[in-house]
């Protein structure tokens, strides 16, 4: 193994334990930016994932994430938690699985435009399913945050 391939190794070893002690810090700033990074880390994976091998450019991978997210925020107070990461997991590949049946053999601009309104249209119906079924806008998932988590780090 090369010396800038074991460098790569150790640092993302470095990293990873790092932000696996991040909840033992008790400050909500640093743990919601862990959430975060991690959030983002996801999704560019997955985005790389579809998007490195096949060169398509695929906008919906954020209507699938959004879709176990949403799922996710809709049953963390009543559902056992790794069911309803399983129930997330399974309906976002779900979703994935009719997509790409439907889209794969688009290629191009109109493969970008279609996944870009399939990501619209998924927005559209979580607004809708909440506008008339929930009677609430939007699922708040991360912890407390004031002013001065985001603005001071030493609160």
């Amino acid at each position: 193994m090369s010396t800038t391939r074991r460098t790569q190794w150790l640092l993302a070893i470095i990293v990873f334990v790092a932000l696996a002690f991040l909840p033992v810090i008790d400050q909500p700033y640093w743990l919601t930016i862990g959430i975060s990074i991690l959030m983002y880390g996801v999704l560019a994976t997955s985005w790389a994932l579809f998007s490195g091998p096949t060169h398509y450019i695929s906008l919906a991978t954020a209507a699938f994430y959004g879709l176990g997210a949403y799922v996710v925020g809709m049953g963390i107070e009543s559902v056992w938690y790794p069911f309803l990461l399983v129930i997330a997991t399974a309906l976002g590949a779900l979703l994935a699985l009719i997509v790409g049946w439907a889209t794969l053999r688009l290629s191009g601009v109109y493969f970008v435009i279609f996944t870009l309104g399939l990501a619209e249209f998924i927005r559209q119906i979580i607004t809708w399913v909440q506008n008339n079924f929930t009677g609430s806008r939007g699922v708040y998932v991360l912890t407390s945050i004031e002013d001065k988590h985001i603005f001071c780090a030493s609160s």
